[in-house]
């Protein structure tokens, strides 16, 4: 028998999950952060931005970089929650 252990991404990220009310709507799903793939042909130009500059910070072999949410400037949090 397998023995399968599931993790969501906020456990993964030693995060409680957020609250849907407060939590940003944009692709960091209230994380602050999200993954980007160099050769993914639907980036925008701010995207690619900051993947070079990841890129630049720390190399990574995989082609993969988390970067900061625009919509919430990285705080995970909806506009609206910032009153």
């Amino acid at each position: 028998m397998t023995d399968l252990q599931f993790t969501d991404r906020y456990s993964a990220l030693g995060m409680a999950p957020p609250d849907p009310a407060t939590m940003c709507n944009g692709q960091c799903e209230g994380t602050g952060v999200y993954p980007i793939h160099k050769d993914d042909d639907s980036l925008t130009e701010a995207e690619r931005a900051a993947w070079a500059a990841a890129e630049e910070a720390a190399p990574d072999d995989d082609g993969w970089h988390f970067i900061k949410c625009a919509d919430c400037n990285g705080t995970g949090k909806s506009a609206a929650a910032h009153g």
